[in-house]
């Protein structure tokens, strides 16, 4: 007798809203007709792939959930297992397994993933049960629904083939025909119709926006994002396939094989070797097999223009070739190729602007270029924050579209703080307070809906910190107090449930620096001394297990230095105080010769040595000045307060007090108040009539 169930899903309750989308898009998919009746090595294919058993909806009027678990178990062909944190730490989940495979049906389990890490042994982010080793599935192929990695389409097909024996191939490329059919008969009037719904939806979340942030958010329409985008090269001429040598493609093409099936397929094999290979840090070797895998997809998509899913991996892969370059430091190619991808997803948007998943992505895009801008040194920070301004707007249309997507709403806090920090570059800290607000309020509203989830305790903390930076800047200490409090409340029993995790160790040594030079500023000095020193001897702890190779936690140390060496100061030590502000110095200078031009090493470095002038009244050696910083654009300005201060204190170090006048003018103008520099400018008699 066949069993009653085609598949079991088996998940955590976490992971229901995954659980519940499976369960849907496995039941409503049907078979292309030509595969149907089909033998295979698990007899015929089905025109249906129904029903499925998920126990929320099939327990509900049960009340043996033991024995009817085990009952379904036994009658489903397959088991799908949700992989994920949550899952690998379930005990239902491990139970389940094992019972399954304890039928003699190990080989009909099968994995999605969710979230978390694969190759992860952490328990925070290890992804799959540990049953599935259990049971000799020690590496179990998965499909993984991310969007960087298959997307939900894929990892569909994938399980659909693996549970009834089908190859991948031939069931990807029936459904590609199957929906392009589809995309055929797509009326025109739909898509005008949905065309002037976006266009709608954008003019409310500009409104929005201006009631958030207090100033008007530009509206682009999708239309005129080529404006914006301002691409030189139409990126669908595919005119780098021109370039290849001719012998080099051919030989590219016949490894690959014939069909565009085969095309994609390895395609999408290329860009796991690239990736690995970037992961490992070896990164012309990863852009070689980035650039393979856009020929082949570039080939692919030249035979069928009318292909969308092969038009939006060649945009992925346009991002993931700027991705390398970016970090070579190539930074006109990374953004040729940032450029394709924001305008292959334009048009992708323009051909179905209903889709939710494909605006997100440009918000996504838009975001590269953000970066992109900030990192050069002729970078326009006005136009880093039109970008994100704009990502931002799009994350919003994604979320109208599909307002009860909680990935979309994440994400949203997300561009809320990716706007806060443009909105620091330009020194608008008003804005980069409401914004930092928002991103504080998300991310409470997402850990509310579970508050026990890790990774959005986690969010949060990362989220109070970052408001923390902008209430810093405006000289709000009490406030500042408060947040680092509750990020270190919040982040404490990760530091106790993980103590191997580095990143939270990290987070905790900044976290308590910063908190501890707040209380020292509002009077509490001797508490906030005894706090750095103990810090001392964590920082060398860290280091112990760290690799010289850590330059984040090496200058968040010698931003600690720096910090320590005032608090020392201010207990009459002083000669103590400038051997600390010498080994930051030393610090500073070792990063500037492995990384050029960093801005953090940089102004760590000019406050180090703004400090030490102070202590000493001796100007520093011709060498470390021309190593400091050079903060002005070409037309003179200075946009960040942060570096605007320091700008003012490397004038003043100088001598060029007129120069520091206007400096300090412009920062209090806009209302900067960090303390540090408050007292240097009262000290030279910059700005005495402002209050601490």
């Amino acid at each position: 007798m066949s069993n009653k169930f085609k598949a079991y899903i088996s998940y955590s309750h976490r992971d229901e809203r995954w659980a519940v989308w499976l369960h849907r898009a496995l039941e409503s998919y049907r078979l292309p007709r030509k595969l149907i009746g089909t033998e295979t090595s698990v007899g015929k294919v089905p025109a249906r792939l129904k029903p499925v058993f998920r126990d929320r909806d099939d327990l509900s009027s049960d009340s043996d959930l033991a024995g009817t678990v085990k009952q379904a178990l036994t009658n489903s062909e397959n088991l799908i297992v949700v992989c994920s944190p949550e899952s690998a730490a379930s005990v239902w989940v491990n139970e389940e397994i094992r019972f399954f495979a304890g039928l003699g049906r190990e080989k009909k389990i099968f994995c999605i993933i969710v979230d978390g890490d694969p190759a992860a042994t952490d328990v925070e982010f290890a992804c799959f049960p540990a049953a599935l080793a259990e049971v000799g599935l020690q590496e179990p192929l998965a499909a993984d629904v991310r969007k960087w990695a298959d997307g939900k389409r894929l990892s569909r097909l994938k399980l659909i083939a693996g549970m009834l024996g089908l190859p991948l191939d031939q069931l990807r490329r029936r459904d590609l025909q199957k929906r392009q059919r589809t995309w055929a008969l797509v009326a025109l009037a739909a898509i005008v119709m949905l065309t002037v719904l976006v266009t709608a939806i954008t003019s409310r979340i500009a409104a929005e926006q201006r009631r958030v942030s207090g100033e008007s958010l530009v509206s682009y329409k999708l239309t005129e994002l080529r404006t914006m985008l301002n691409v030189a090269d139409d990126p669908e001429e595919l005119a780098r396939l021109r370039q290849w040598d001719k012998q080099e493609l051919e030989d590219l093409l016949a490894s690959a094989g014939d069909g565009e099936d085969a095309l994609l397929n390895a395609a999408m094999d290329l860009r796991e070797q690239g990736n690995d290979l970037y992961g490992n840090e070896k990164l012309p070797e990863s852009l070689e097999k980035l650039q393979q895998s856009w020929a082949l997809l570039a080939v692919a998509y030249q035979r069928d223009r009318s292909n969308k899913d092969m038009l939006f991996e060649l945009g992925q892969a346009e991002f993931y070739i700027g991705q390398v370059y970016m970090d070579q430091g190539k930074l006109k190619e990374a953004e040729k190729a940032f450029f394709a991808y924001a305008e292959i997803t334009r048009r992708l948007i323009v051909s179905e602007p209903q889709n939710a998943e494909w605006v997100l992505e440009m918000a996504y895009a838009l975001t590269n270029l953000a970066v992109l801008e900030d990192m050069k040194d002729e970078g326009d920070p006005e136009r880093t924050l039109q970008l994100t301004q704009s990502a931002l707007e799009y994350n919003q249309i994604a979320l109208v579209l599909d307002p009860q997507n909680t990935y979309y709403k994440s994400e949203l806090g997300q561009s809320h703080a990716f706007l806060a920090d443009a909105q620091r570059g330009v020194c608008d800290l008003e804005g980069a307070l409401l914004s930092r607000q928002k991103n504080v309020s998300l991310e409470r509203d997402m850990l509310a809906m579970d508050s026990s989830n890790p990774g959005k305790v986690r969010r949060l903390a990362y989220a109070l910190s970052g408001y923390t930076s902008v209430q810093i800047e405006m000289g709000r200490t009490a406030d500042a107090i408060n947040s680092s409090e509750e990020a270190l409340r919040l982040i404490d029993p990760l530091v106790q449930e993980y103590p191997d995790n580095r990143q939270l160790k990290r987070f905790v040594l900044l976290r308590t620096h910063r908190l501890a030079i707040q209380k020292a500023l509002s009077g509490e000095i001797e508490q906030a001394a005894k706090t750095m020193e103990a810090l001392e001897k964590d920082w060398q702890l860290y280091f112990q297990d760290a690799a010289e190779d850590d330059l984040g936690a090496i200058e968040d140390y010698t931003a600690y230095l720096i910090d320590n060496a005032w608090l020392v100061r201010q207990t009459g030590d002083s000669v103590l105080a400038g051997q600390l502000l010498e080994k930051s110095k030393a610090n500073s200078i070792e990063t500037l010769k492995r990384l050029p031009g960093n801005r953090n090493a940089g102004n760590l470095l000019m406050l180090a040595t703004y400090r030490l002038w102070d202590i000493r009244q001796e100007m520093p050696s011709d060498s470390i000045l021309t190593m400091l910083p050079y903060y002005y654009s070409n037309s003179g300005s200075i946009r960040a307060c942060h570096d605007a201060s320091m700008a003012a204190r490397k004038a003043i170090m100088l001598g060029a007090t007129t120069r520091a006048a206007e400096l300090t003018a412009y920062l209090v103008g806009n209302g900067y108040r960090e303390a540090f520099f408050v007292r240097a400018c009262k000290k030279h008699s910059l700005c005495m009539d402002i209050d601490e």
